[in-house]
């Protein structure tokens, strides 16, 4: 079960994180009440960054290739 703290507390207890992370397996750090971000240990994280990248890539925005298409497009219109 993660545990849950504020901002500010975690900044000010920031030099215990790797205790914390022992006891509670997982912090997720709260801004305003809201998710902000979560700190889990190094073995239990993803490694591959363009793993964790497609996870947060947002289908209602073109990609890199689509983009380039569309200038493509319209170098030739113009």
């Amino acid at each position: 079960m993660p545990k849950y703290v504020s901002a500010k507390e975690f900044r000010l207890r920031f030099p215990k994180v790797a205790e914390d992370l022992k006891r509670w397996g997982e912090i997720v750090v709260l801004k305003r009440s809201k998710p902000l971000f979560r700190v889990v240990p190094f073995d239990q994280a993803r490694g591959d960054l363009l793993d964790r990248a497609d996870e947060a890539k947002d289908i209602s925005q073109p990609d890199l290739s689509e983009i380039s298409r569309i200038v493509h497009r319209l170098r030739k219109v113009s």
